[in-house]
């Protein structure tokens, strides 16, 4: 028979029994020619495949089953589902809504049973397409659950009426999953003990009777266990003043740790390893990770967006923590700890679905004092998160932590439905706008700016038309004088530090005693307000497209910005890294536009320094073994309101190289510390007057196998309840002019000014 009679005797599309044949549950059909034949084997093989689906299994179990091998384990817990609803009956039988329910499916607080042909887990008519379904919908159609899976969304709406903390009480019900695999282990070696010398006929009726015993015995035996041990603590008083939270930078999750503790210690003082258990699902739908970031009040919480939506992610909490130790190379200390990892991911894996490792270091490796406001921060940490959220290329993936809070993403899913933006009225579905409405944030634009990298002849190297460059927004009045409709919208005042020039001067003389051929000064600017970060990072990611926006929050305080400058990245063998070193000025206009980077590439000072960081950092790259590729021409990179001479540099690193490797050590560069290295971080420290903390410091994120990218952190900002700290830099070699560094760190700080308006 053709396929198509095959399809039709079975009630299933031709694309279904051709994906069985792909994945290798229907073996390939005879062939006669070009054409190909379809006999009895087929037909009694497609029945079983329904058969046994019908039954409860996955595809993979199918799979893994055999032609006809029906174990009666298997068989007997198959049979455990009882009572099945399709997606359709789950949604309207719980009256919530198809969002919600779709998303509790994709972040695992409801698992279904199996996908029938053609949904998702068949997936050949979705995935191709065929059906037509945008965004995820229709995905779920196939979807079976067990009536269990109603009962828990009814305790959760009503929990959620009670205005009862769910992402606690969901990782509570979930925490013990955990230690599921343990105990199946046991169950399914008792059986198979049991089993080992009963005759094969006597199998299945032994199992059918003896499975769903013992499952109902083990799941009584949790239920009893929970109100006995919760009414002995109540009874003995041990109750804390607050519930923990599993949210808040620690310990609740099964894997967690600690906050700071670098892998457990044997009494002998020798580290050892620990297991992380991951579960990894592609999302039904596109979400955005900054509208999980504005949903969740994770004690610990990351958002990083690569430029033109590369990469995008959202980290909350945190499942194990690799922080430095004092006294020791920090790279190499967070290094080590996260080689005591052992990480078992179930679902989908690999970059960037994760698992990652987020975070940063601070400018100095000295760790800061109790009472800075970079306490925190610390001097190096990386984080694999309790939950991570990735978008990347139109799809979404969900990494996290089994029991952790997933409410988040939730939210955020459910402000997609109906999200638009507040200033354009776009349905761009990121769900953003009305969530930084809700907080009290400003409402988001929608404004996108273009971005050029002009060669030595002020071609444009990207393709983009000199006349896109246009921004009618940007002012030509003096450079100087910082925007104070930016800081109004703050509704408090601002101090201007104005003892910058004298620091330069200071720095000029530092150089002209000899020693120091070039040193990085910055200044810090202060507004009596906190902000929201949110509406903030959502016009940084739009209105900066070539840069990496980022925020890195812990507890009341906030580090995030847009940075242009790459410090590394490292993908297996090859490595890319930016100097970026030289500013000028850019007014919007594009014939002067063009004039102003070409006056740029002329300037002595600026090309001067240029070079000492493209010697520095290539020199680094050598030393650590990297072949580098041919030198690359260097051209002009521009951003709203400024521009900077940029060279990228690439080349392949040795086997075994990390991207922490490389970090440690390019960082600090030249262009964000000066020459000799330690000569110039040793001056800043004395002289420049405030604390660094993150500020000019690599933060990123790496895989556990090494590969990952580091951004300088700047155009940045730190924010608390009080308080909003703006940073900006400049390189200072023989020749410098203080004014006219002055005013080139006063167009840096504009360019994260002019993100605090609210349009």
């Amino acid at each position: 028979m053709r396929v198509e009679e095959l399809a039709s005797a079975h009630e299933v599309s031709v694309d279904t029994v051709r994906y069985y044949q792909k994945i290798g549950l229907l073996h390939p059909p005879a062939r006669q020619g070009r054409m190909a034949r379809y006999d009895d084997s087929h037909v009694r093989r497609l029945g079983e495949i329904r058969r046994l689906s019908a039954a409860g299994f996955s595809l993979a179990q199918i799979g893994r089953l055999g032609d006809g091998d029906d174990d009666p384990m298997l068989v007997a817990l198959g049979a455990r589902h009882g009572d099945t609803l399709t997606f359709e009956e789950l949604v309207r039988q719980s009256g919530l809504d198809e969002e919600l329910v779709r998303l509790a499916t994709d972040t695992g607080l409801v698992r279904p049973l199996r996908t029938s042909a053609g949904g998702a887990d068949d997936a050949p008519d979705t995935a191709s397409g065929a059906s037509g379904a945008a965004d995820g919908e229709g995905a779920m159609a196939g979807t079976l659950y067990s009536a269990g899976a109603l009962t828990m969304l009814r305790a959760a709406t009503e929990l959620l009426a009670a205005e009862m903390p769910l992402d606690d009480l969901i990782g509570l019900a979930l925490r013990h999953a955990s230690n599921m695999e343990a105990v199946a282990a046991d169950a399914v070696g008792l059986f198979a003990d049991r089993f080992a010398d009963v005759p094969t006929a006597q199998r299945a009726d032994l199992a059918a009777r003896l499975i769903p015993l013992v499952t109902d015995l083990v799941a009584q035996h949790f239920r009893e266990s929970l109100v006995e041990h919760a009414t002995e603590r109540i009874l003995a008083g041990d109750i804390d003043d607050e519930p923990a939270r599993s949210d808040a930078m620690a310990t609740d999750s099964p894997n967690a740790r600690s906050a700071g503790d670098p892998g457990r210690r044997t009494s002998a003082g020798l580290r050892t390893r620990t297991a992380l258990t991951l579960e990894c699902r592609e999302l039904s739908g596109e979400l955005d990770p900054l509208a999980v970031f504005a949903a969740s009040d994770a004690h610990q919480r990351v958002y990083w967006a690569c430029p033109d939506g590369d990469l995008e992610f959202c980290a909350l909490g945190s499942a194990f923590d690799a922080t430095a130790e004092a006294g020791t190379d920090r790279f190499a200390s967070v290094a080590d700890t996260l080689s005591l990892l052992d990480v078992t991911v179930s679902g989908d894996s690999g970059h960037p679905i994760g698992p990652l490792a987020v975070g940063g270091f601070s400018f100095r490796p000295e760790a800061p004092a109790a009472d800075s406001v970079w306490a925190p921060f610390g001097t190096g940490c990386l984080t694999v998160p309790e939950v991570l959220v990735v978008r990347r290329g139109g799809q979404s993936w969900l990494t996290s932590v089994p029991g952790a809070p997933v409410w988040p993403v939730m939210a955020a899913s459910r402000s997609r439905v109906g999200g638009a933006c507040a200033t354009c009225g776009a349905a761009d579905g990121s769900g953003v706008c009305g969530l930084a409405a809700a907080a009290g944030a400003p409402g988001a634009d929608c404004a996108r700016d273009g971005t050029a990298v002009r060669g030595d002849a002020g071609d444009d190297l990207t393709g983009t038309a000199a006349g896109s460059l246009a921004d009618p927004e940007l002012e030509a009045g003096p450079a100087s004088d910082l925007n104070a409709a930016a800081l109004a919208v703050l509704g408090g005042g601002y101090q201007v530090d104005d003892g910058y020039t004298g620091l330069v001067r200071r720095a000029l003389g530092r150089i002209a005693e000899g020693g120091l051929d070039k040193v990085v000064t910055a200044r810090e600017l202060h507004i009596a307000s906190g902000l929201e970060p949110i509406a903030v990072l959502n016009r940084l990611r739009s209105r900066y497209p070539s840069c990496v926006t980022f925020a890195f929050g812990c507890g009341a305080q906030t580090f995030f910005g847009a940075t242009p400058e790459q410090l590394v990245h490292c993908d297996g063998l090859r490595l890319q890294t930016d100097a970026l070193a030289g500013s000028g000025p850019r007014v919007g206009d594009p014939a002067r536009d063009r004039e102003l980077a070409a006056e740029l590439q002329r300037d002595p000072k600026e090309l001067t320094e240029h070079a000492m960081v493209v010697t520095d950092v290539r020199d680094t790259l050598r030393a650590c073994g990297a072949a580098l590729d041919a030198p690359s021409p260097t051209g002009v990179m521009e951003l709203r309101r400024i521009m900077h001479l940029h060279t990228p540099i690439s080349g392949r690193v040795p086997a075994g190289t990390t991207v922490l490797d490389l970090a440690s050590a390019l960082h600090p560069t030249a262009a964000v510390a000066g020459l000799p290295r330690r000569v110039a971080r040793d001056w800043i420290s004395e002289h420049e007057g405030f604390e660094r903390g993150w500020y000019a410091s690599p933060v990123g994120w790496t895989t556990l196998d090494g590969r990952g990218e580091f951004r300088v952190a700047l155009r940045c900002a730190l924010t608390g309840p009080a308080e909003t700290r703006l940073f900006a830099g400049g390189g200072i070699v023989e020749g410098a002019d203080p004014d006219a560094e002055l005013t080139e760190t006063n167009i840096k700080l504009e360019a994260l000014l002019y993100a605090l308006e609210d349009d």
